[in-house]
């Protein structure tokens, strides 16, 4: 029966109305739906269908002439449904309350029963209406009964234990509730009397609260910005009602049909329910009166409210009040001002107060004198019966206390009392337990003094015995190894012998062995000195043409460089006027392709000239097998030569060794050494001479050198002017910077290669005669050698191989060359291997096998920086070819970056091989350490990468390193402009809130009522405009991270990138505001509010890939924060500078605040008084000469260096690398498919 009344009312709620054609009629059911939900209805409800539609749309109004039946509007038959369902609601809970009481066996002539009353506390929302005005009714009730019952329970207390107490007072809440219930004049009353008339609205009933109330009460008062709103001061706070609704939740109609009809139901429970109970006639009334009975919900409530208060009077309540510890519902976190405002709203701290007026400490006498008796000074009155009251007054009077009271039973004390009495009794405790310790301790002492003594003359004892065996022990085993040491001795005497004798024999053969062999080696020596000196004078002389024409060389190259340089000023100062410019400009680019256009003839004569080398290479090692046959064959003879000299040099030994002989070669030796030391003269004069030409050469050379640097530095200066006057034309300076840079780097190499062999030359005609001085020559030297004609011949053949080889080897260098750049022009194709990029660990590996590192001069650099540059230019606007060459060109930066130092080692050793350091040297070195970072002491070294040796890197490879640097900056240039164009467009639309079609935007900055739109219209419009706009900016930000992400684009480097977009970001959106003041709205700020939460929820998504990006919108949320806060006018100065927005400045804050306006409520901005104090600061900032700019400036700038980029890298492991089809097929490239250290 209940689910049949329940159903019932649901399919109630599914009947409409609407207006019917006939006006007689009134209304009628809107459609079919309707019928069938109004048969369902009448069918689960047991009652005749027609009736209850007869009951839903007509009422009947009784007369005295009868009964007329009046046809009902559909706003009216709407209205008596909802009666209908609300009289069902109600009669059935009252009936399920009923039962329930009668189920549990609830016995109505009991005299005691326990009950249990629970009920809402205290409750003040944002809106609040009909339903808190009742629940804070009830409360207001319940505290009064509450503070009511704890002050007579103190009062009780202190009546039966018959003390001295005065009247202790406590908050009366009784004005509250005479406001609410007080008869005529009373907040239920006026509602009542406005219930009455059905015309009344809620602004008249508002008004009449005002004009009754307002002013006369302390605790009713009328808000300043409302006019159907109403306070009330209950004892936990102000609450704010809404009085929109109280008339209509206050009205319970029970109409005389729907209870007749209801009471002929079939079903048992809805015949028992709305059974009819007779009325009272009453036939002195006139007129009609209508089937509708009102009834007031809140005189009802009141009236329920005091019969339960007339029940609690009754009993003898007990309170529980329930904390709720934070909002969160989670445990372990308690809010303290949270439950503080539930303490007060909840009376607890009244409840405390009023005990803490009084004797808050209290005691029984026994308890009492068991816990402080020990702070009495008579011991033995605490045992007599009846002297309790002298032992309490002595305690108490001993500490010092007064105003205490003593009951029959109990002590009474005030508040702090107690805890004295601890303090007393816990040091009188302490005392007690040191003398107890004392005495203890001293026992343990004593007993542990007597057994130390006992056992140390047993140790004694034993100790004596143990020491006298031990004497004869050591005297017996003394004897025993004096007897066995003269056994060993003897033993040991004839070993030594034995030994001695055999090494003597030994040695004396070894000695002889050395001789002969000593003299073997002096044979074997002079001969070969004969053959040095032979190759020596051949050296000397070749060595002394060279010399000669790199000197030239090197003279050559310096008049060149300088005349370039004198020709590079001449087309600089041309290059100053506008003219001349574009004029260089277009030179330049004629210059580019007429050398595209040679470079690609050079490459097409390498490929025919390859045939024909491979043609000349067959030639040539036919040649070559000729060549070793007859080279073999003059060995061979050479060898026969050699030993027949070395039999004539052994005969001629035998016979210097006759003594008459032997006297003669001396005094021949003498006058040979005579005349060498007069040619040694003769050549150190020689010696000084050429010594002084070259200081002089030196010197000529430094002071050009000087003049040289001097104009460079001059013209570094004047270049760096021209391109900070001209920014548009700084490519074009740039790349004639590096050429300059190259054209003095050669001409640094060329002088000192002049210089070392200026140095080589006069050391050899020093160093050579003095050689020839030093050694003696023998007969043998003069003697001409049968075999050396046929030396000089094979020398020269193999010179001739040896270039034949240089040229092929740099033929099959340029092919694999021209391989890798065909590689690197496909390299989007490539891809990556294990999240690492395989064409830059390919390029990498092959110039390291090539040691074009060490190289002093090559091309390829360029060419590769050619083939990488014309890929990134063709993809500016593809971030995805963009983010893959930024990741390649990045790893092979950060592998030069680990294997690459500076050839500091080898240019000492040059310098020390040279005969010390010239001007040249010293230049060169500078060059190098210009370009080559150094690091600090203490600095940890850079960790290289696995199996890869550190390289002596010469000045190209630093200058590669350098133009790699430049290319990731120029890469990452890119991706910033792209991301920058895409999401401008969109950050002008995210800045303002749409706005209404028709002249809305009026009506919402008037604040009137009628111009505000409804809050589920404004939130799809407001969804629909994110997600237009912040939801582009959110897909352009997800896309280029995929890309990133997709192309193993280091972290650290994202990060950066990200922060730099975001800083973009803030920039745009505050200046936008700020110089717009339309946007300085309420509504904007809540509209921007929600598209920066967007974007929070973007970075935390990635939070691993975007860092701390989400701080450079510093700027912009704090101004949003001041535009949607609340109460601006409360807020001062500091509040606003230091809490709220501590980053923003005077300026910029005083702008937001001077142009914010409240389209939506209306709301004021910061009060005068923080206007005219920011003013003041203004003119101080002006004063001081401090920037008054407000706007903030977009930094392009890269805030990292390569060296921060590639400390975050990780490992690169080469092994791990997939070689690319193309050259894991070419033998040439066989290398890269061995491991990292195997090809050396």
């Amino acid at each position: 029966s209940v689910m049949r009344v329940v159903a019932g009312i649901l399919h109630l709620g599914n009947v409409t109305f609407k207006g019917s054609d006939d006006a007689d009629d009134g209304c009628e059911l809107a459609d079919d739906q309707s019928k069938a939900a109004l048969n369902d209805a009448a069918a689960v409800m047991m009652i005749d269908a027609e009736r209850l539609a007869k009951a839903l749309k007509t009422r009947t109004i009784v007369t005295r002439d009868g009964s007329i039946e009046k046809p009902l509007d559909a706003a009216a038959a709407a209205s008596s449904r909802d009666s209908l369902a609300k009289t069902l609601y109600s009669r059935l809970f009252d009936w399920l309350v009923a039962k329930i009481n009668e189920s549990i066996g609830q016995d109505a002539e009991s005299d005691t029963f326990i009950g249990v009353l629970d009920i809402c506390g205290f409750e003040s929302f944002k809106t609040n209406s009909f339903e808190q005005f009742c629940i804070n009714l009830a409360n207001e009730k319940l505290q009064q009964h509450f503070n009511q019952h704890v002050f007579k329970q103190e009062q009780e207390e202190y009546e039966r234990e018959a003390i001295d107490w005065s009247y202790i007072e406590f908050v009366d809440n009784q004005d509250v509730l005479d406001l609410i219930e007080k008869k005529n004049t009373g907040i239920i009353s006026l509602l009542d009397e406005a219930c009455m008339f059905p015309a009344t609205t809620y602004e008249q009933f508002a008004q009449k609260l005002y004009q009754a109330l307002d002013g006369k009460h302390t605790r009713f008062a009328k808000p300043k910005r409302s006019q159907t709103a109403f306070n009330l001061t209950h004892y936990a706070g102000e609450v704010t009602y809404e009085s929109d609704s109280f008339l209509d939740k206050n009205k319970d109609f029970v109409v005389a049909e729907h209870q007749q009809l209801l009471a002929a139901s079939t079903l048992e429970l809805l015949a028992n329910v709305f059974e009819a109970k007779p009325e009272p006639e009453d036939s002195n009334k006139r007129g009609g009166r209508s089937a509708m009975k009102f009834t007031s919900i809140a005189a009802s409530f009141k009236g329920q409210l005091a019969s339960l208060m007339t029940k609690l009077n009754e009993t003898a309540p007990h309170y529980i009040r329930c904390i709720k510890p934070n909002g969160l519902n989670v445990p372990s976190n308690f809010e303290g001002a949270n439950v503080l405002h539930q303490l007060r709203c909840g009376g607890v701290l009244e409840a405390v107060r009023i005990s803490c007026a009084g004797y808050p400490s209290r005691k029984p006498i026994d308890e009492f004198l068991d816990r402080f008796g020990l702070l009495t000074a008579d011991k033995d009155a605490l045992f007599k019966p009846g002297e309790e009251g002298k032992v309490i007054k002595q305690i108490l009077d001993g500490a010092g206390l007064e105003t205490w009271q003593l009951g029959k039973t109990k002590v009474f004390l005030r508040a702090g009392q107690m805890a004295v009495l601890d303090v007393l009794r816990h040091k009188k405790l302490d005392a007690a337990a040191t003398n107890i310790q004392k005495f203890v301790r001293r026992a343990q002492h004593v007993k542990s003094y007597n057994a130390t003594k006992a056992a140390a003359l047993m140790v004694s004892s034993w100790t004596r015995g143990l020491l006298a065996r031990r004497l004869v022990k050591a005297m017996r085993l003394e004897r025993a190894a004096i007897k066995c040491q003269a056994r060993a001795r003897c033993a040991m005497a004839l070993r030594r012998f034995g030994k001695v004798k055999s090494a003597t024999i030994r040695i004396q053969a070894v000695a002889r062995g050395i001789a002969a062999r000593a003299r073997y080696l002096a044979m074997r020596k002079e001969r070969a000195a004969l053959l040095i000196q032979s190759h020596v004078r051949m050296c000397r002389a070749r060595e002394e043409f060279l010399s000669g024409r790199r000197a030239t060389v090197a003279l050559q190259c310096a008049w060149r460089c300088k005349m370039a340089r004198r020709a590079f000023a001449t087309k600089k100062r041309e290059a100053q006027e506008a003219g001349a410019l574009l004029k260089a400009k277009s030179e330049l680019e004629k210059k580019l392709e007429l050398e595209r256009t040679r470079a690609e003839i050079e490459r097409r004569k390498q490929v025919e000239a390859e045939a024909q080398r491979a043609k000349e290479q067959a030639e040539m090692e036919a040649k070559m097998a000729a060549m070793q046959a007859e080279m073999e064959k003059q060995r061979q003879a050479a060898a026969a030569e050699a030993a027949r000299l070395a039999d004539e040099q052994a005969e001629k030994e035998r016979i210097a060794r006759e003594a008459a002989e032997r006297q003669a070669e001396e005094e021949r030796q003498a006058a040979a050494a005579a005349a060498q030391a007069r040619e040694l003269e003769a050549l150190r004069a020689k010696e000084v001479a050429m010594q002084e030409e070259a200081a002089r050469v030196q010197a000529e050379a430094k002071t050009a050198l000087e003049t040289e640097q001097a104009k460079v530095a001059e013209l570094e200066a004047q270049l760096m002017e021209a391109a900070n006057e001209n920014k548009e034309l700084g490519d074009q300076n740039k790349e004639l910077s590096e050429r300059v840079m190259m054209l003095e780097a050669e001409n640094t190499r060329l002088k000192q290669m002049a210089k070392e062999n200026i140095a080589k030359a006069a050391s050899k005609h020093v160093l050579s005669p003095s050689r020839g001085a030093l050694s003696p020559g023998t007969p043998d030297s003069f003697v001409s050698t049968p075999g050396k004609g046929n030396d000089d011949e094979l020398e020269r053949q193999q010179a001739e191989l040896d270039a034949k080889r240089v040229s092929l080897a740099n033929a099959r260098a340029q092919a694999d060359h021209e391989v890798l750049l065909a590689t690197i022009e496909k390299g989007g194709e490539i891809g990556f291997s294990g999240g690492q990029p395989i064409l830059a660990c390919v390029t990498f590996r092959s110039l390291l096998h090539w040691r074009v590192f060490e190289l002093e001069r090559t091309g390829l650099f360029d060419r590769i920086m050619g083939q990488m540059s014309v890929a990134v230019e063709n993809n500016t606007d593809n971030n995805a070819q963009l983010t893959y060459w930024l990741s390649n060109t990045f790893t092979l930066l950060h592998l030069l970056q680990r294997t690459l130092k500076t050839s500091s080692g080898g240019a000492g050793g040059r310098a020390k091989r040279s005969g010390g350091g010239s001007i040249f040297e010293r230049f060169n070195s500078r060059l190098l350490a210009s370009r080559t970072p150094t690091k600090k002491e203490g600095e940890a070294e850079t960790p290289g990468i696995p199996g890869v040796r550190q390289v002596d890197a010469k000045y190209p490879a630093f200058l590669f390193k350098q133009q790699l640097t430049a290319f990731v900056e120029k890469i990452y240039g890119f991706l910033r402009d792209n991301m920058k164009k895409e999401i401008t467009p969109q950050l002008g639309s995210c800045i303002q809130a749409p706005r209404q079609r028709g002249g809305d935007t009026g009506g919402r900055r008037g604040g009137g009522v009628n111009g505000l739109k409804s809050p589920a219209a404004a939130g799809v419009q407001l969804g629909q405009q994110l997600g237009t706009h912040w939801r582009t900016i959110l897909d352009c930000l997800d896309t280029l991270l995929t890309v990133m992400r997709a192309n193993h684009v280091p972290v650290f480097l994202v990060r950066k990138f990200f922060t730099q977009i975001f800083c973009f970001i803030n920039v745009q959106l505050f200046n936008a505001l700020l110089l717009r003041r339309e946007c300085c709205s309420f509504s904007n700020g809540e509209y921007i509010k929600t598209g920066l939460a967007e974007l929070e929820n973007w970075l935390i998504e990635y939070k691993d890939w975007t860092g701390n990006a989400w701080e450079e919108l510093r700027y912009i949320r704090q101004a949003v924060q001041l535009l949607v806060i609340h109460q601006k006018p409360k807020k001062t100065l500091n509040e606003i500078t230091l809490e709220l927005c501590p980053v923003l400045s005077i300026q910029q804050l005083y702008r937001i605040s001077t142009m914010y306006w409240d389209d939506k409520y209306g709301t004021e901005t910061v009060s005068q008084e923080v206007l005219v104090a920011m003013k003041e600061l203004m003119m101080k900032d002006q004063n001081t000469n401090m920037s008054n700019s407000f706007l903030l400036d977009d930094d392009s700038s890269i805030h990292f260096t390569i060296d921060d980029i590639s400390g975050t890298m990780s490992q690169i492991d080469l092994n791990a690398i997939q070689v690319p089809e193309t050259l894991a097929t070419n033998p040439a490239f066989e290398f890269l498919l061995r491991a990292v250290g195997s090809e050396a």
